[in-house]
């Protein structure tokens, strides 16, 4: 397995502003070794954290990310909207989340976000600020729901570990996997099938679920096989961290999924 059991996602987004320095931070002080974070790229292409494609949901700034540049984000606020604890918390550029997440020995799932039309110029600015930025390999895993840019980062560094995300398991998926040389599956916790989990860890790929807040699912998930789970809430999810065989130990039956 490369990640852990406990993925914090978007940092710790139940806890701190998402995609943030404090969300990691967070993170790491919930006891977490990995965390899922996600990368847009502004309208000059610097690559930044962020989710969505405009600004409005998560800082006190509107509008598209297209349309910003670098100097932009000294009057952006990512924090407040989440709690004043956090009142003129940045949006960080990519570089500086790759250096906190190495200074905190966290891992990185990295969520490449590209908008219609830019999947190969952001997976080039996603390699390019790893090839700087990011020195253990197996601490990282590239993934996206987008598959053409996923296999533009292949292109770029044979290597790495990539994961394809998905809502519902498609039948070809197989078939995707291969193509661009998969180690993951990321799929919606809410659509996986007990047939789905065992047809994907069959098939020898590492299985990880989004986004599972829930310790009673996060049980049935582990029990059925699945290798990890993304959390928005790790503070619930971390004796979940434990041994696989000491964990097990202390659950009750679970049932299985349909």
């Amino acid at each position: 397995m490369i990640a852990d059991r406990i993925i914090g996602h978007r940092g710790a987004a139940a806890l701190a502003p998402e995609n943030t320095l404090a969300g990691i931070r967070k993170a790491s002080a919930c006891g977490l070794k990995w965390v899922e974070l996600d990368l847009s790229l502004l309208g000059d292409r610097t690559p930044v954290l962020s989710h969505d494609h405009e600004f409005d949901r998560c800082t006190n700034y509107s509008g598209s990310l297209s349309r910003s540049t670098l100097t932009d984000l000294l009057q952006i606020d990512a924090g407040s909207w989440f709690s004043q604890e956090w009142h003129n918390e940045k949006l960080p550029l990519l570089s500086d989340a790759l250096l906190l997440c190495q200074t905190l020995n966290l891992g990185l799932n990295l969520e490449l976000k590209p908008r219609d039309g830019e999947s190969e110029l952001t997976a080039a600015a996603a390699f390019q600020m790893i090839s700087v930025y990011w020195h253990d390999p197996d601490k990282l895993i590239i993934s996206s729901f987008d598959h053409e840019a996923l296999s533009a980062y292949r292109a770029l560094d044979a290597q790495a570990n990539i994961g394809l995300l998905y809502d519902y398991l498609p039948e070809r998926w197989h078939l995707q996997a291969a193509s661009i040389q998969a180690c993951s599956i990321h799929c919606d916790c809410n659509a996986m099938t007990q047939a789905d989990i065992q047809d994907v860890k069959a098939s020898g790929y590492d299985l990880y679920c989004y986004t599972c807040n829930d310790p009673e699912q996060a049980d049935r998930l582990f029990a059925l096989g699945v290798d990890g789970i993304f959390t928005d809430n790790p503070f619930i999810m971390t004796s979940f961290n434990q041994p696989n065989d000491l964990h097990d130990n202390q659950q009750s039956p679970v049932q299985p999924l349909p």
